[in-house]
């Protein structure tokens, strides 16, 4: 998982949660080219950010030899001549973190939990175990080798903002987005993230919220508990009436589509063509008042088993002149060597009446039937 990404992790027994964003936590080997060995504690490979006890900054191993007494180090600095260190062979008898150490305090935004460090001023290895917050600062939490704790604050850049003022930024912003919505959402902060809890309208308006608070510079990141309001003046079948209203439109390039409503959570299924994604087909449902969770899965079908498009069209065109079909919609599409034809009509002989035009106007038998029979 790549890092930055906000996890929430609650306890089961107290209901308690957190967030912890990815490569704050490791639990396998660390590839990340910032951690430097620390020569006479690590082994050292062409490529590696190598320190040296007293240097001013780590340098990058060009090439490493070893004798049966010596060793030596071939590396370069920022496009100066190779510079070379001769040394006595070192015996690693145990070598505790071989992918090398965070160097502190200058790399002190970077460390992540269970890094192995190296304090260069005091001149000792340690674990980082935490960061706590000392009044507005943040501070890394570094358990050294000699049972001694340090805390090294961090710098100005990789601060972050007071809760304070990240709870004022952020209800300004959702009073601005709906009037009175800084008001009746919860908003909570902590280590640069915002947690809102509370209720609203709509899917949508979710969906505005986190739009407009992770445009917010400085924030790590934004956890949304806000629920949608159930609306008791619309029922599920309402409701998954409304939805149907969205899926029969033409300028959907879907098919096969079904919806299904309980509660107000709404799952719709649809086929599409290879890169001919429905865009806007979810923020449109996400927009229906009463919908308070929206599950939709879309599977692609390659254009070759899709077909006769043109005629499809012309199909299509012929029956919404026809007077028994207006104010209906009939989709046609030909799809596994047949013409499915899904849509919405007010009764059985209207149903009868388009597949028999379907028929006659394709000069085929091969017809799919998936109309519904709608009473307004």
């Amino acid at each position: 998982m790549e890092g930055g990404v906000p996890l929430l992790c609650v306890c089961t027994n107290c209901g308690t949660f957190h967030v912890a964003f990815s490569q704050e936590f490791f639990f396998c080997r660390k590839k990340n080219t910032e951690y430097a060995k620390v020569y006479g504690r690590n082994r050292i490979y062409p490529g590696d950010w190598l320190y040296f006890e007293g240097a001013v900054r780590p340098c990058i191993v060009k090439s490493f030899f070893q004798s049966n007494d010596k060793e030596i180090v071939v590396f370069k600095r920022n496009g100066l001549p190779d510079e070379k260190y001769e040394g006595p062979k070192k015996i690693i008898e145990h070598e505790e973190s071989p992918e090398g150490y965070r160097l502190l305090p200058v790399q002190c935004p970077q460390t992540l939990l269970g890094d192995h460090v190296y304090h260069v001023l005091r001149k000792q290895f340690g674990v980082a175990v935490g960061v706590v917050k000392d009044e507005t600062r943040d501070k890394l939490v570094v358990l050294l080798d000699d049972g001694v704790t340090v805390f090294i604050s961090y710098p100005q850049y990789a601060e972050n903002p007071p809760n304070d003022e990240v709870v004022f930024v952020v209800r300004k912003r959702l009073e601005k987005l709906s009037s009175g919505l800084g008001e009746d959402v919860l908003v909570e902060a902590g280590q640069g993230i915002v947690y809102l809890q509370g209720f609203v309208d709509s899917l949508a308006t979710k969906k505005e919220m986190n739009a407009c608070i992770n445009d917010i510079a400085g924030l790590r990141g934004c956890v949304n508990m806000v629920r949608v309001r159930k609306n008791s003046k619309f029922s599920d079948n309402d409701l998954e009436r409304s939805v149907w209203n969205v899926l029969d439109d033409f300028s959907n390039p879907i098919f096969k589509y079904n919806v299904k409503v309980k509660s107000g959570a709404a799952e719709v299924t649809f086929f599409y063509e290879e890169d001919v994604y429905p865009t806007e087909l979810k923020s449109r449902i996400e927009s229906i008042p009463g919908i308070v969770s929206l599950n939709m899965r879309g599977m692609a079908i390659l254009k070759k088993n899709l077909g006769k498009q043109d005629v499809c069209r012309k199909i299509m065109d012929r029956l919404s002149s026809l007077r028994f079909m207006n104010n209906l919609f009939v989709r046609v599409t030909y799809v596994g060597n047949r013409y499915l034809v899904e849509g919405r009509v007010k009764n059985l002989l209207q149903r009868e009446l388009a597949l028999l035009a379907v028929a006659g106007l394709s000069r085929s038998v091969s017809v799919g039937n998936r109309l519904r029979i709608f009473k307004s």
